[in-house]
């Protein structure tokens, strides 16, 4: 998996411009390290007859630069749109799922959204998914570099350190650590972009 998130890395640099995966990668995405979670979705004891789904996990963002998501057959994961409709992640056997996560949303300089998603659950079963955070160090100090905001924008992020921003997520009354409501945005976001 660390593998894999180096080469998701390396790609995802280039298609944000020419050699920037040459000039970056090292110097920004060395230091970084994952972490895998065992998910396991346990639906009510009774779900009421009217209810065609029940939320597993409720929307929020990863605090990762990306994340692999492996889920088992029963699917449930949905991502939301940029016009906001939820689209369905329908499990595919031979394939994962990957994020962006906050720390590359706030590197790339919002050039690369963190994408919100959720579970939900449509059976009365349990379901499972492998998760791999691949996330930059704790001391990091997250900034864009002057290729990626480019010549003539502004930046949308403030410099933050990755571990002041952990703590944010994680004691946020409202946010509840993972969930949406305080992200990336609210935390280094300049003037409230």
């Amino acid at each position: 998996m660390t593998e894999l998130s180096k080469k998701i890395v390396k790609i995802v640099l280039m298609t944000l411009g020419d050699d920037l995966e040459n000039k970056f990668n090292d110097s920004e995405f060395n230091n970084c390290h994952g972490y895998l979670r065992i998910n396991n979705y346990s639906p009510p004891q009774i779900l009421e007859e009217e209810e065609e789904e029940v939320e597993g996990l409720g929307k929020h963002t990863d605090m990762s630069c990306v994340t692999i998501v492996y889920q088992d057959e029963m699917g449930g994961l949905q991502v939301r749109s940029k016009d906001g409709r939820w689209i369905e992640m329908n499990p595919c056997e031979g394939t994962l799922v990957v994020n962006v996560g906050d720390m590359l949303e706030a590197w790339s300089n919002g050039r690369l959204r963190s994408s919100e998603h959720r579970v939900v659950l449509k059976k009365p079963a349990n379901r499972f998914s492998l998760a791999f955070f691949w996330c930059f160090e704790d001391e990091k100090v997250v900034l864009a570099p002057e290729e990626v905001v480019g010549e003539g924008n502004e930046r949308v992020y403030r410099p933050f350190v990755c571990s002041d921003y952990l703590k944010f997520r994680e004691t946020n009354e409202e946010g509840k650590f993972e969930k949406v409501g305080f992200t990336v945005k609210d935390f280094a976001g300049i003037n409230g972009r």
